[in-house]
């Protein structure tokens, strides 16, 4: 048993190491070696366990580990933090993959009689997976993410029965999914952000190996004595499901996702392993399908054993799905705890058995063809923290029981035919941050008690019959959000709590509308490719930038300055002063940052609680990062921390498009310049939509993610991040489609 992790080694590994003949364990992650790994390894007989992660290591793997027969565990890579004490140290660089290897991962090893666990996210790993596997195989864990794997899922790998957590994501993968692989049985299975197609097969559910069961629910699954030496964190899914390793048996999580894809057909019926089920402690069952082509009608039964399970979470959104949601749907899935299906062709009216969902959290619905009233049931929902029917065609009033919803957060019911008055009761929920009422038919006056709203950061109420005074609220200091209202009075002064007459000087009334719509709304998939950080060759370089990787990092790009630090940058920006803010949207605020004389950026500090999780935060935001375009604003940079999110941009000194629309009418301005600057967003549109392979929807157009610089020509902003980021704390899985 060998350990030299989180060390200072450098330069390669010794091929003398094959010497060590009963080497049982050899754990070489978090350090700075760098080469390949010896062919020599390949000589150590009883090894077992084997973990190079976190290194600077390239080349092939070696065909030569083939030849450790007894070997049951590799890792390669570990930018999902396979390992670790799971606290989320931030300050220690083996959370830092920098391990690129060429070509793929030799037949010998995949294929290795032992082999229990094979871990190799963003591993520069590419070609195509075996065909031929056998019915010995002993995989239970095949984890290949990020990566350049192309060609079909092989059938069999259906022969791998023990296989619990298999994740695909984000390569080239194409083609059906076979049906012979053991969908309900796995713990894990993650085949999204690929370009497979077809529809999804009634996968092969038999019944699930005990070896399975032990997985989800034992600690020591393994039954290698080396392993649960090496690591005392296992399971392997925690960090991937957001779980906090070591309390698996209060927190066990299925999870099966599909999306982003291009799947077709009729949604079959899923299931998770009865053996599970019969457990002592119920699994929750997370089910992502959204972002593919999927069709027809909302089945009346997804899931065959729903209300045997703890809870479930579902994500249908942007797919072809239509019909009616089904009273059944709801009476046979009470434990549902989120429901998103937006962007579908989803219509009818939303049935009363709604309320009967007592567990719901996040309800989405926005952009299908909803009609008829809003059940006074939905005041039965607790626990929700999220209502989106927003852009639907709903009509009647606002039922004044949403204001029992103590845990609503977010309440979307803008571009619909709602009529009536706002209900005054709605103040009762204390925990609102965000009410969208715009674009509808309501009419009398803004409740006077929204100024209780303590939480209440984004209201939108433009575009409808109100009247009366504005009340004073708390985060709001300008009246944006009610414009389109003609019979209001004027905006409140920020400083007074008192609203004002309507009948005052009408200044407010008089101002001019604006209206921009640019709304683009289509399948998207970001492109996927890998963003290798560079490690000095020489050890003067590494020992020297050792101080900033146990640091806060800054992780760069290619068009960044040499050094970029957490400290400079926080800095450069007065400690984010309210002097050095140069814009507040629906992601954060975005601050100028002077690194030396002459050189500004533009640093985006994000809304905590909006992201999904650390690792697909960072996983998706260095895809981004690879974008280049004369028309999209550049992304050099990110650091992200348990505290503390932020993106740096190239700075633009002209300003946005809805402030150079507000000051266009004081302004002789051509329309040369106007063409020009819809050309430049149309040609990033262009290219975002069809030359970036995988393509990318934007889902948040709007002028004001539209930069200038000082000649005027225009930028796309914030490209991605409507996906990357989320409406609401709790909301774990919804892609959300732009922001406020």
């Amino acid at each position: 048993y060998l350990k030299l992790s989180n060390n200072l080694l450098k330069e390669s590994i010794p091929k003398e190491i094959g010497l060590c003949k009963n080497l049982r364990t050899l754990l070489l992650d978090g350090n700075f070696l760098e080469g390949r790994i010896p062919v020599e390894i390949g000589q150590i007989s009883e090894l077992r366990v084997l973990d190079v992660s976190t290194n600077c290591l390239s080349e092939n793997i070696p065909i030569e580990l083939g030849c450790c027969r007894k070997l049951s565990v590799l890792v390669l890579t570990n930018s999902s933090n396979f390992v670790g004490n799971g606290n989320g140290d931030s300050d220690d660089h083996s959370g830092l993959e920098f391990n690129s290897f060429q070509g793929g991962i030799p037949f010998e090893v995949l294929m290795l009689p032992s082999l229990q666990i094979l871990w190799a996210p963003r591993a520069n790993l590419g070609g195509h997976l075996p065909r031929d596997w056998s019915d010995s195989c002993s995989l239970r864990v095949l984890h290949l993410s990020l990566n350049y794997f192309k060609g079909v899922v092989p059938k069999g790998l259906g022969m791998c029965k023990n296989l619990t957590f298999l994740d695909l994501s984000y390569n080239f993968l194409v083609g059906y999914l076979p049906m012979q692989l053991q969908v309900p049985c796995m713990v894990n299975f993650n085949v999204s952000r690929n370009n497979m197609s077809g529809a999804l097969p009634s996968f092969d559910k038999g019944s699930c190996e005990t070896s399975m069961i032990s997985f989800g629910q034992d600690h020591s699954f393994l039954d290698v004595e080396d392993v649960q030496i090496a690591y005392s964190n296992i399971p392997v899914w925690g960090p991937q499901m957001n779980i906090p390793m070591g309390s698996m048996e209060e927190n066990f999580v299925i999870a099966h996702d599909f999306s982003w894809n291009q799947f077709t057909g009729l949604l079959p019926l899923f299931s998770v392993g009865d053996e599970f089920l019969a457990t002592k402690n119920k699994p929750a069952y997370r089910l992502l399908l959204n972002n593919n082509m999927f069709n027809g009608s909302l089945p009346s039964d997804l899931v065959s054993n729903c209300n045997d399970l703890l809870s479930f979470s579902m994500n249908l959104s942007a797919n072809y799905i239509s019909g009616e949601i089904h009273e059944s749907l709801l009476l046979i899935c009470v434990p549902m705890t989120q429901f998103e299906a937006s962007y579908n062709q989803i219509g009818g009216s939303l049935p009363p058995s709604i309320g009967n969902l007592k567990m719901l959290q996040c309800f989405d619905l926005r952009g299908n063809k909803l009609s008829g009233t809003l059940p006074n049931q939905l005041g039965n929902l607790r626990l929700v923290n999220s209502i989106l029917l927003g852009s639907n065609s709903i009509e009647g009033s606002i039922p004044s029981e949403l204001g029992r919803l103590t845990s609503l957060t977010v309440l979307d019911l803008s571009h619909n035919a709602i009529t009536g008055s706002i209900p005054a009761s709605l103040s009762n929920a204390k925990n609102l941050e965000i009410v969208l009422l715009n674009n509808n038919n309501l009419s009398g006056e803004i409740p006077s008690s929204f100024s209780s709203l303590s939480n209440l950061t984004v209201l939108n109420v433009s575009f409808n019959n109100l009247s009366g005074p504005i009340p004073h609220l708390q985060h709001l200091n300008n009246c944006d959000f009610s414009r389109g209202n003609n019979l209001l009075g004027q905006c409140p002064d920020p400083s007074s709590n008192t609203p004002l007459d309507p009948h005052g000087d009408g200044q407010w009334r008089n101002k001019k509308s604006l209206i921009i719509a640019v709304v683009i709304s289509t399948s998207v998939v970001l492109c996927i490719s890998l963003v290798v950080v560079v490690v000095s060759v020489h050890g003067k370089k590494k020992f020297g930038r050792l101080s900033s990787l146990r640091s806060k990092v800054v992780v760069t790009f290619a068009d960044a300055p040499a050094e970029l630090s957490y400290d400079s940058l926080v800095r450069a920006t007065g400690n984010f002063s309210i002097r050095n803010l140069i814009g507040t949207g629906g992601f954060g605020s975005t601050y100028k940052a002077e690194l030396a004389p002459g050189y500004l950026v533009a640093v985006k500090r994000l809304s905590l609680g909006r992201f999904q999780g650390i690792q697909q935060f960072d996983a998706e935001i260095r895809t981004l990062g690879r974008i280049r375009h004369k028309n999209l604003v550049t992304l050099i940079g990110y650091y992200v921390g348990e505290a503390e999110m932020f993106l740096i941009y190239n700075y633009l000194s002209g300003g946005n498009l809805e402030t150079f629309i507000h000051e266009r009418s004081s302004k002789n301005v051509q329309w040369s310049v106007i063409y020009k600057i819809a050309f430049d967003i149309a040609q990033a549109l262009a290219y975002l939509h069809y030359s970036c392979v995988p393509r990318i929807l934007h889902r948040d157009i709007k002028p004001s993610n539209i930069l200038l610089d000082e000649e005027l020509n225009a930028y796309l902003s914030d490209f991605g991040l409507a996906k990357l980021l989320e409406v609401s704390q709790t909301h774990a899985t919804t892609d959300v489609a732009g922001t406020f």
